[in-house]
């Protein structure tokens, strides 16, 4: 009997100890917050003061993001092809457009420059543009100031000047060369697409489509610096692109080497910082294709 009292004094005692020690171990509220403190601090941007005026628009930021989260057509949580037009028009998006970006784009592509609506509705309506179509269902451009040759596995080239006059209204075909330099479809993406393999052929083709519009000459100073100027309208400051370097034509089908293209970028640039002092520059970084 006395044996059994103290063994269930000794279970009292050690159950006290566990629930002291619990107490002692147990961490203060004050400490955990100022440990939350000390991690934000260390954020980029974590020690920064806000003044008065920059709270209110965090405060706005924050409130705007809230509205879009609960949002049923939320963009994270749809295809891209289906998002781009709700992000496009997104109150939250309009905002961040116009904040500045300062190394904004450090990962550009020099054919993936310019939206392709500007090469359809600029670079196609230009003298001398003639077009095929390939046996893949994909298209070609060249500029010419004669009938160009033969090109395989492509129709017979047409000039785009003769098409169009034809035509009672060419919207359908600008909207179809649209089509064919871009993956965006109105269809189900992911029946359009059902694999890597079909899509990856697909982004191939339209970069093959565009080739023969940005390597014009005339075209590709003015596809650079339009290229700088959209990204300068999204508050892009400072870009690195890049680039392939590739071989540059002229009407009468003489071509200009890298060198002559890697020229162009610099007068360009030049010319566009020039005249924007607040844009910083770009770096050109040579790429193959692959």
């Amino acid at each position: 009997m006395e044996v059994s009292l103290h063994r269930r004094h000794a279970v009292v005692v050690c159950l006290l100890l566990c629930c002291l020690a619990g107490g002692l171990s147990s961490p203060d509220p004050r400490h955990r917050e100022a440990l939350i403190q000390l991690e934000v601090s260390m954020q980029t941007g974590g020690q920064v003061v806000l003044t008065d005026a920059e709270k209110r628009l965090d405060a706005l930021l924050f409130k705007m993001k809230q509205e879009e989260v609960s949002r049923a057509d939320f963009p994270p949580a749809m295809h891209f092809f289906r998002a781009r037009d709700v992000i496009s028009t997104s109150p939250i998006f309009k905002l961040l457009q116009k904040m500045p970006k300062g190394a904004g784009a450090l990962h550009v592509h020099d054919f993936a420059l310019v939206e392709v609506e500007w090469l359809v509705k600029n670079a196609t309506y230009r003298p001398h543009c003639y077009m095929c179509f390939t046996d893949n269902h994909s298209i070609r451009f060249i500029f010419s100031a004669r009938p160009p040759a033969a090109l395989a596995r492509c129709s017979p080239w047409t000039l785009l000047e003769n098409l169009r006059a034809k035509m009672v209204n060419s919207t359908e075909l600008d909207n179809s060369l649209m089509a064919n330099m871009t993956l965006f479809t109105d269809q189900d993406p992911e029946l359009v697409y059902p694999s890597q393999d079909v899509i990856w052929e697909i982004f191939e083709q339209c970069f093959l489509a565009l080739w023969g519009l940005v390597t014009y000459a005339p075209v590709f100073r003015d596809y650079y610096y339009q290229g700088l100027s959209q990204f300068y309208r999204d508050n892009v400051m400072y870009m690195e692109v890049r680039a392939l370097l590739p071989e540059i034509y002229e009407l009468d089908g003489s071509t200009h080497d890298p060198a002559w293209t890697l020229k162009t970028y610099q007068e360009v640039t030049r010319q566009f910082t020039a005249e924007h002092p607040d844009f910083f520059g770009v770096r050109m970084i040579y790429t193959i294709n692959r």
